[in-house]
């Protein structure tokens, strides 16, 4: 099957995904797509389509203005991380990142399991917190694209409700997109032509994300996050996979 096309269906289904749930574009487009190229290609193809998929949802939230106002200093932080992330990845090449990634998603399957719990830290000392989450989140998803796991860890120790965690979420997606397409710009390495398809793909996942939040209410949550975990444990076993037959 012709490469672009099945950028094409797997922007479709991360934009649905996404919609549905309110976060996740990168985290289902971007193993998908690494299978198919080198995770560098993966994140310059989906810088866009995060790009355009993360600022409809924090323009769709409600009173967006109030959570990224007491959080701005997080968003900067990521946009910080996610440049250093994004130099490491251009200038050190290494099929570690994909492990990474594989990781970063067996993390967030596994983040009940783990029993993960910082809120005394949080609540001691909020500033820090938020630059050490920051930067983590922010050089994270340079090197793999996909924050979400420390986020979520972040947001859940901070109890928000599920509409602020969705602005909170995808405004840090959006400052670390933003970063992303300037340093990648800057190194010479996102080209007209990735451009170009960047637009056309940014296009489709929106147009997926709408069709998503239409049918939000319609399916059944737990069935869903049933069939998304299981595509994620697929998605980090097969990178898993990859990476040893590469080694």
């Amino acid at each position: 099957m012709n490469e672009i096309l099945i950028s094409f269906i797997i922007t479709v289904i991360s934009g649905a995904f996404h919609g549905l749930l309110g976060f996740g574009f990168p985290m289902i487009a971007t193993p998908l797509l690494s299978l198919i190229g080198t995770v560098e290609n993966a994140i310059l193809i989906t810088l866009l389509p995060t790009l355009s998929v993360n600022g409809a949802s924090v323009i769709g939230g409600k009173s967006p203005f109030r959570i990224l106002r007491k959080f701005w200093l997080l968003g900067l932080m990521v946009a910080i991380g996610s440049v250093a992330g994004t130099n490491l990845l251009v200038s050190y090449k290494s099929d570690i990142y994909e492990l990474i990634l594989a990781l970063m998603i067996l993390l967030y399957l596994n983040q009940k399991r783990l029993n993960i719990s910082i809120k005394k830290q949080l609540e001691q000392f909020p500033i820090s917190s938020m630059l050490f989450f920051g930067l983590l989140s922010g050089l994270v998803s340079g090197l793999v694209n996909v924050m979400i796991p420390i986020l979520i860890i972040y947001v859940l120790e901070l109890k928000l409700e599920k509409v602020d965690s969705i602005v909170l979420m995808n405004f840090c997606f959006f400052s670390s997109k933003i970063m992303q397409v300037l340093t990648f710009s800057w190194m010479g390495v996102f080209t007209v032509d990735k451009i170009l398809l960047g637009l056309f793909y940014g296009i489709v996942a929106v147009t997926a994300l709408m069709v998503g939040k239409h049918f939000n209410k319609k399916i059944d949550s737990k069935m869903f996050n049933k069939i998304l975990q299981i595509s994620l444990w697929a998605m980090a076993f097969m990178l898993v996979g990859e990476f040893l037959v590469k080694i």
